[in-house]
């Protein structure tokens, strides 16, 4: 148990050298409409447009690089209203989470494996990138549509290192409504390192599939 919260704790800290920047300077949403999901849900969301970050490499290094690339790229958009709050940060990561697995045991499979994803902030339409932009560390940032369709989504709040009950929750409540996972683990960062006062106990993540029927 101590080496796989070790593990855990390890993959947890992976996002919160880029999630910082976003928290340390801007408020962060009104988080209290987000209560309701503390109990996971199904709906229906609508693509989205993003700023992102495409990675792969070690784990313990990439998404960081990612992150940084990330914000310094949205500080140069064109067509960005400034003035107003950040979307939340988020990630997909293409861990191929198999849900007939405890959640616990597909966290500790990952270990230091190399990851596959993108990190992404959504942005208005009218967003551009400017005329050059070069590559950072083999990363480039990229305008994008995320697509969503049928959505199975939980709040989790505490560390990242405790997240493996709220997935397996999840998962739980996804195969109960007969539903299957068909995409990358989704992670929404609504409260995180940064915010003062906040220790790890009160971040606030959205973890998200999307999903289609099993039969």
């Amino acid at each position: 148990m101590k080496a796989f919260t070790i593990i855990i704790i390890a993959i947890g800290g992976i996002a919160i050298l880029g999630i910082v920047l976003y928290f340390a300077f801007l408020k962060g949403p009104d988080l209290r409409a987000y209560l309701p999901l503390k109990e996971p849900r199904l709906e229906t969301r609508g693509a989205e447009r993003v700023l992102e970050v495409r990675f792969s490499g070690p784990a313990r290094t990439v998404v960081q690089r990612a992150y940084k690339v990330l914000f310094r790229a949205y500080y140069s958009l064109r067509g960005c209203p400034r003035g107003g709050p950040m979307k939340a940060p988020k990630a997909r990561y293409s861990f191929g989470m198999d849900a007939s697995r405890p959640a616990a045991e597909q966290l500790a499979r990952l270990g230091d494996a190399d990851w596959t994803g993108a990190v992404a902030i959504a942005v208005p339409d009218s967003a551009a990138l400017p005329d050059r932009m070069p590559e950072t560390d083999g990363l480039r940032p990229e305008l994008a549509t995320w697509e969503y369709g049928e959505v199975a989504e939980i709040l989790h709040i505490g560390s990242y290192a405790s997240e493996a009950p709220t997935i397996q929750k999840l998962q739980d409540f996804i195969k109960a409504q007969g539903y299957k996972i068909v995409d990358d683990h989704e992670e929404e960062y609504l409260r995180g390192p940064g915010v003062p006062f906040v220790s790890p106990e009160g971040y606030w993540t959205i973890i998200r599939y999307r999903v289609e029927k099993a039969n």
